[in-house]
């Protein structure tokens, strides 16, 4: 067979087709379609359990440190492929989940914590409390009711029965990071991925993960009672260069809407910064957007009425607050924001907090030393609500009953304010008294008004009477009021506590009988109470008060209702004393020249005799 001549034109053509060809593939793998880069051990979810995998850590720290840019020539590389030889990465292995349980109670049904912690995020998600149930809603009768009607009058089968217990978990999002940490300008919403457990016994644990070249080591120490536990979160400089830090710290969950009706327990974002306690539900973050304080942070945290986590630092950190959404439908986070720094390389630095995961109980919190008592928010009437609160609880010492301490505190407050009430009532019987005298004065200066208020103040003077003295006693009272009103509403010692036929003083009467009755008692207060007369449409609008009261009082809890019922009660046996003490102020006669009959005819007559009576002179 004859071979073809050599084609020079051919060859060349051959050989810029190799070439082209070569080119593009390496344009193509190194910038279109780029290997991809080896995962970080922060997303490996490897569990280690001795001291070689903790060490397996160290060495692919070291091997990532040196792919950086500054540090990508050969000897560097040549170092990082030296350390990789002498301790091997350990294998990725499935996500840990870990439970911890600690009892200081006789029976473990009592009380006592039972946590799961999870290396994603490097820390808990889960804190049952064993001596509290899930918040629940009994069936209210006049809801069965409307219902049972809308629904062609088919009723269900009603009952108050208390729900099965189920121990209260208050950590809402099981799947999200509680205890987030951010080591950048991105903050704790960068902390997403799973750490290794690198230790692990009875009372302590501790995760190890990355984020950059910054190494995070979260340690926890679990107590064998109570509800504090030890948190350190230590932060190492892994670059081999110094680098930039910017440390937060947070505390993030669901905020959602309440769970037990409108008036129940709902989650927020909380904080003390410089000293004043800041807290958002979740409709003003919504509203308002992400907001932020500034100043020596105290604690932050996440909680409803009666549970909280959060952290406390050794001693308060100069810093910022947000409270702001964080990755995760629904959550939000309250995170504190220290100043940059540098950390030089490999070169830690820690943090010291006291973590409280539990209910918001006074007497808990300062056994435990911690500083988040402001949590337990009363308002600016806190000052007069804690010894309240204090006395409350000295009586249930003895009592064992929170119904009827309750009822006992409301008649040993009544007994204390009893002279500033009499004197309320006798002052407003004495103003009854003289109210003739005060229409005549009206009618007399009609037009004048200055002429009339001098004589009434001397008619005041004369009869020693004081126009305040209905309404000042009253007013001394209602800060004490108002501060009973916060300790009733947010103390945890009444949520889920049984009085009467209801299983829990914290929630609406489900039969409505209390609002009922004390609708009764301030209508029979109204009976009781001396009419000085005023305008009549003030007048009506007292008369519907109790009918308002009620309403209102169908929605609150029935904790709150069976003081006001008591003190109505109270109320009106005072009144009766001093009925029978003073009698019945006189009725109030018209002054001359006037009449209670105000229509037409009856002026005429007037008129008429006054004729008769000139032409009698």
């Amino acid at each position: 067979m004859q071979q073809r001549p050599a084609d020079p034109e051919q060859d060349r053509r051959v050989l810029i087709a190799v070439v082209l060809s070569i080119a593009v593939l390496w344009i193509f793998s190194k910038y279109v379609f780029p290997p991809p880069p080896p995962p970080p051990e922060i997303d490996t979810s490897t569990a280690v359990q001795d001291d070689d995998s903790a060490d397996g850590l160290t060495a692919a720290d070291d091997d990532d440190s040196a792919d950086d840019d500054d540090s990508a020539d050969d000897d560097d590389s040549a170092r990082s492929v030296e350390v990789a030889e002498v301790v091997p990465v350990p294998p990725p292995v499935e996500a840990v989940t870990l439970d911890r349980d600690w009892f200081w109670g006789e029976e473990e049904d009592e009380e006592g914590v039972r946590s799961k912690w999870s290396s994603f995020g490097g820390g808990p998600n889960s804190f049952e409390i064993a001596s509290y149930s899930v918040p629940y809603e009994q069936l209210w009768l006049p809801r069965w009711i409307f219902d049972g009607v809308l629904d062609g009058f088919k009723f269900e089968k009603f009952t108050i029965k208390t729900p099965e217990f189920v121990p209260v978990d208050i950590v809402k999002d099981a799947d999200g990071v509680l205890l987030p940490v951010g080591t950048t300008g991105d903050g704790v919403a960068a902390d997403s991925g799973h750490y290794r457990l690198v230790e692990e016994t009875e009372r302590k644990l501790v995760f190890v993960g990355r984020q950059g070249h910054v190494e995070i080591t979260k340690t926890y120490e679990l107590p064998e009672d109570g509800y504090r536990i030890g948190y350190t979160v230590q932060l190492r400089n892994t670059s081999g260069k110094a680098i930039d830090l910017t440390p937060s710290f947070g505390v993030a969950d669901l905020v959602e809407e309440g769970t037990a009706g409108r008036f129940g327990p709902q989650m927020e974002t909380w904080a003390d910064v410089d000293g004043d306690t800041e807290h958002m539900m979740l409709r003003k973050l919504e509203k308002k957007g992400p907001q932020a304080w500034s100043g020596p942070v105290s604690w932050v945290g996440m909680g409803d009425r009666y549970f909280l986590v959060g952290l406390e630092p050794e001693g308060a950190l100069d810093g910022t607050v947000y409270m702001h959404p964080v990755p995760g439908e629904g959550r939000y986070a309250s995170t504190l924001v220290l100043p940059s720094r540098t950390l030089e390389a490999d070169s830690p630095t820690t943090f010291r907090f006291k973590m409280w995961a539990g209910p918001k109980e006074l007497d808990d919190l300062r056994e435990a030393d911690m500083r988040m008592k402001s949590a337990v928010d009363f308002g600016f009437f806190g000052i007069l609500a804690l010894p309240i609160l204090a006395f409350l609880k000295l009586i249930f010492g003895f009592i064992g009953n929170w119904g009827i301490s309750i009822i006992l505190l409301t008649i040993c407050i009544k007994a204390v304010l009893f002279p500033l009430s009499q004197k309320s009532y006798k002052s407003m019987q004495d103003m009854k008294k003289l109210q003739p005298e005060i229409n005549a004065l009206k009618e007399k200066h009609k037009d004048d008004r200055e002429a009339m208020n001098k004589e009434m103040m001397g008619l005041w003077k004369e009869h020693g009477v004081n126009p305040m003295g209905g309404c000042l006693p009253m007013l001394i009272q209602m800060p004490i009021w108002f501060a009973l009103y916060r300790v009733l509403w947010n103390s945890v010692e009444l949520y889920q506590t049984p009085f009467l036929y209801f299983s829990d003083l914290s929630l609406r009467d489900p039969l409505g009988v209390l609002p009922l009755l004390l609708g009764l008692t301030m209508w029979g207060m109204q009976k009781f109470q001396p009419n000085t007369g005023g305008d009549p449409t003030q007048q009506m609008v007292i008369k519907f008060m109790p009918i308002f009261f009620s309403v209102i009082m169908f929605t609150l809890p029935a904790g709150l209702v069976v003081y006001i019922l008591v003190n109505n009660i109270l109320s009106i046996g005072q009144q009766w004393l001093i009925k029978r003490k003073y009698g019945d102020p006189p009725e109030s006669k018209p002054a001359e020249g006037t009449s209670k009959d105000k229509s037409p005819a009856a002026a005429d007559r007037t008129k008429g005799k006054s004729r008769k009576k000139g032409k009698k002179k």
